[in-house]
């Protein structure tokens, strides 16, 4: 495998990665709020919406838009000769850089 293939799948790992720790910890919280509601006693209820949301938000389309753009770009260039031969040549940096901005696009 190429240089800038393991850059991509290292970059597509830190998004995963991140998206992971964003899941852990709203079911860490949902996990705490379950138990201050048991402790309050037998009146009290958990919030049903909270519970079944999912375990990210997007922060920003913005960062959306140009973090699929940039992923988008890079694999024309890896794909089509149409690009210059320097873009053809440092693809990934374009598509690894769009994979850590997406995962800055959540929280």
């Amino acid at each position: 495998m190429e240089f800038g293939m393991w850059v991509t799948i290292i970059a597509f790992g830190l998004f995963y990665l991140r998206l992971a720790l964003l899941r852990s910890q709203k079911k860490r919280e949902i996990r705490e709020q379950a138990l201050a509601v048991k402790r309050q006693g037998k009146g009290a209820k958990m919030t049903v919406d909270e519970e079944h949301l999912p375990g990210y938000k997007v922060t920003s389309w913005v960062i959306i838009v140009v973090a699929v753009v940039l992923m988008l770009a890079g694999m024309m260039a890896r794909q089509s000769a149409s690009f210059p031969a320097w873009a053809q040549e440092y693809w990934y940096v374009g598509t690894a850089l769009g994979a850590i901005l997406f995962a800055f696009g959540f929280k």
